[in-house]
């Protein structure tokens, strides 16, 4: 369940993404037909499932693997083979070590929006890039060199795309506070993460945690400056004095 205080726009540009979000919504509704956002970060894809939600249509999103971060919105939900992007797969020698960075930087240099590029999925000597099919046109009759390293492509995904590794924190909590949770997180006191907050040094979702006793939701992704990034997965089954079971995971 998404809560209204956390995932309401916080500025303008955020207004505007849930009105054309909205619109597009109605539009699939009333015409029968899917519609697509660009990929969308974890803070907007938040705000996307709200403001679907609100008027009361169906949304589902996809990424290209399972573990995508940056991902299309639909209206409806479809099937993962109907979205509108596919994957170019790169490969280069191994000792050149390139890097997401260098991946992005060439994809940008074509003037390619960021909404059109999903993730950059970089192992040792190989690539995939999740794209728009005509971004993924133009990369693929573009692109044979990411900085000075030659690079040979090939259509769809063709590498295996390691899943990412949790360290999982169990804990008992008083409340979805995010001082409470990140103090379980961090493993330590109450104190401490309210000057971590207060000191601007804990996002979630993209944006700067500004109040210390915001609730945080269930899969909601938040990250402490000097600590790392987490994700508040699920709560369990309440204890005898009122508080609840929690499991968090810190990325590895």
């Amino acid at each position: 369940m998404i809560s209204a205080n956390t995932y309401l726009p916080v500025n303008g540009e955020e207004t505007e993404f849930c009105r054309h979000i909205r619109d597009i919504s109605l539009i699939s509704e009333k015409t029968f037909t899917p519609k697509f956002s660009g990929f969308l970060t974890e803070r907007e894809q938040r705000l996307a499932e709200y403001t679907a939600s609100s008027v009361g249509v169906e949304c589902g999103f996809w990424g290209g693997y399972e573990g995508a971060v940056r991902k299309m919105f639909s209206s409806p939900s479809v099937e993962m083979d109907n979205y509108p992007f596919e994957a170019v797969t790169f490969f280069f020698r191994p000792k050149d070590k390139l890097t997401h960075r260098d991946f992005l930087g060439a994809l940008m240099s074509l003037g390619i929006k960021r909404d059109q590029i999903g993730d950059i999925a970089v192992i040792e000597g190989g690539a995939a890039v999740f794209a728009t099919k005509n971004a993924a046109a133009l990369i693929s009759a573009e692109i044979e060199k990411i900085g000075r390293v030659g690079v040979k492509q090939e259509a769809g995904l063709k590498i295996v795309i390691p899943q990412q590794e949790f360290e999982e924190i169990f804990a008992v909590i008083a409340s979805e506070r995010i001082d409470v949770l990140v103090a379980a997180a961090c493993g330590i006191s109450r104190e401490k993460a309210v000057a971590l907050i207060k000191s601007g040094k804990v996002v979630s979702d993209d944006i700067e945690v500004s109040s210390v006793s915001r609730n945080i939701d269930e899969g909601e992704v938040f990250s402490v400056k000097g600590y790392g990034k987490f994700i508040f997965s699920r709560l369990g089954f309440e204890t005898k004095k009122g508080k609840k079971h929690a499991l968090l995971k810190k990325y590895k």
